[in-house]
């Protein structure tokens, strides 16, 4: 019969190698969402407190890295775009989909829009795309959408939306909803009308305006 050790030993390796994998990720994401695709191996190692070596040898490219921490940003996307497909309104489903994916981004931080290069991704990408087409489609037959909007409309729309989220998050962060509200109204057929979020206070503008994290926007 095996000792203890001979048994333990292994198991207690694959859960140091686990470990380190999750550090490596975390710290790849942290340092791609400050410098997106310009950050080094050498960087993740550090902020992820392992060798060069450890990085490399579950990550033998950096493509490999940037398509490991790509998938579960796609992932979760994917799962909020089929979550709001199951709305009991048709009509309500595409606009549950944005305000989700921005609550969520608010309060999570997903990810970064610029891992959509991922190559293995591109798989997820498609099935996103299918998805928000027939949510794009629900909205139409409904009366709630344009019908010159398409997905990458609302591609481009929640990109901006992401980075306004990203650079207004610690001085002012609730502008973005009103400014959601105002692009949301834009893809609904018809003229405009009044807005659930009242107009961002001169203050609140002065610090976005101000702030050396926010948009250069005056």
């Amino acid at each position: 019969m095996p000792a203890p050790s001979e048994v333990t030993a292994p198991e207690r390796l694959r859960c140091d190698a686990a470990r380190n994998r999750e550090r490596v990720l975390s710290a790849a994401s942290e340092v791609y969402g400050e410098r997106g695709p310009a950050f080094t191996m050498e960087e993740v190692a550090s902020r992820a407190g392992v060798g060069i070596g450890t990085v490399y040898r579950r990550f033998p490219t950096k493509g490999a890295l940037l398509d490991a921490i790509a998938l579960p940003y796609l992932e979760r996307i994917l799962s909020l775009a089929r979550a709001a497909g199951e709305h009991r309104e048709p009509g309500e489903r595409l606009e549950t989909f944005v305000r989700t994916f921005a609550e969520r981004h608010a309060s999570e931080r997903m990810g970064s829009g610029r891992l959509w290069d991922s190559t293995l991704g591109r798989p997820l990408r498609d099935e996103i795309a299918r998805v928000v087409d027939s949510l794009l489609d629900a909205a139409r037959k409904a009366g709630r959408l344009r019908p010159d909007v398409t997905y990458r409309d609302v591609s481009v729309l929640l990109w901006t939306l992401t980075s306004l989220i990203d650079a207004t998050d610690q001085i002012a962060p609730m502008v973005w909803r009103r400014h959601l509200d105002l692009l949301l109204d834009g893809l609904r057929p018809g003229g405009p009308r009044p807005l659930a979020t009242p107009p961002v206070n001169a203050e609140e503008w002065e610090r976005v305006v101000t702030s050396s994290a926010a948009l250069r926007l005056h």
